[in-house]
């Protein structure tokens, strides 16, 4: 059973990677959200982690739901499995992972075209993997407090 579960954890992970990859480096054409989101050059870059606040004042709540919350969703099943396939990670491990997957991610957008660098898609990527790390550990422990209970 254990090697089960650890192949899944493993499949499941390698998936999410995959799966952020394909959304971040592959062009899917463009959704309109309200921002201006830069010319179609190279080199296009935010490094202003308050430049996100900035964006919320004249922005609609189209682009406030696919790009903030979206950086977010996108990294919370990497911070969940993640966590299932190395459970002795802390809180702290998963939020540095995720910044660093996040970061690379970022830094190879730099390179490509119709793409942006920012800072604060790692900001909320790493929350996403942290919000994951957490729902892990929550629906676990519940899990644990169930089988408890049942054995009694």
């Amino acid at each position: 059973m254990k090697e089960v579960k650890l192949a899944l954890s493993n499949i499941l992970l390698t998936f999410s990677i995959l799966f952020v990859l394909y959304l971040t480096m592959i062009p899917h054409g463009r959704i309109r959200t309200g921002m201006d989101s830069g010319s179609a050059h190279y080199f296009n870059y935010n490094l202003n982690p308050i430049h996100l606040f900035e964006d919320l004042q004249h922005a609609s709540l189209f682009y406030l739901i696919v790009d903030i919350i979206g950086n977010i969703i996108l990294f919370v099943p990497f911070g969940i499995f993640l966590t299932m396939r190395f459970p002795e990670l802390k809180v702290a491990h998963v939020g540095f992972v995720g910044a660093f997957f996040s970061s690379t991610i970022e830094c190879i957008q730099l390179f490509l075209p119709n793409r942006m660098t920012d800072i604060d898609d790692v900001i909320l990527n790493t929350t996403g993997a942290i919000v994951g790390y957490l729902l892990f550990r929550f629906v676990e422990s519940a899990r644990q407090e169930n089988l408890e209970m049942t054995r009694r």
